[in-house]
């Protein structure tokens, strides 16, 4: 079975490096985007099966670029990652079709049970 993809649009350089590292030690493919225009240049050419996508990012934000996920690939999972734990936000981007939320900085443990849930839920 080829490997799961996962496609992380940070801003923060060491942010995507960790999450590199991270998730390609655990099997998946991994592509990254410094902002919300390139990873959304990436959706055609690397077809993920999951994002990782911040919030705060300079040129395109996290809404934003969820807004525009949601109308080119509605049914792809997005999981919001950002230092912000408002509950206000939160449920913003949930109702903007986020599939759920991790806080930075990351308990990877956590981040990969929210990683396997969403990626089972989509096959399912």
């Amino acid at each position: 079975m080829p490997a799961k993809k996962i496609l992380v649009v940070d801003d923060e350089p060491e942010v995507r490096m960790l999450m590199e590292h991270f998730l390609t030690g655990k099997g998946y493919e991994v592509r990254l985007a410094e902002n919300g225009r390139v990873g959304l240049a990436a959706l055609d050419t690397f077809a993920p099966d999951l994002v990782l996508l911040d919030m705060h990012m300079p040129e395109m934000d996290g809404a934003e670029t969820l807004r525009e996920l949601a109308v080119r690939a509605p049914t792809l999972p997005v999981i919001m990652v950002t230092v912000n734990e408002d509950v206000e936000t939160t449920s913003h981007l949930l109702q903007l079709g986020a599939a759920d939320y991790v806080p930075k900085p990351f308990n990877l443990d956590y981040l990969e049970q929210a990683i396997n849930i969403q990626l089972s839920v989509a096959r399912g």
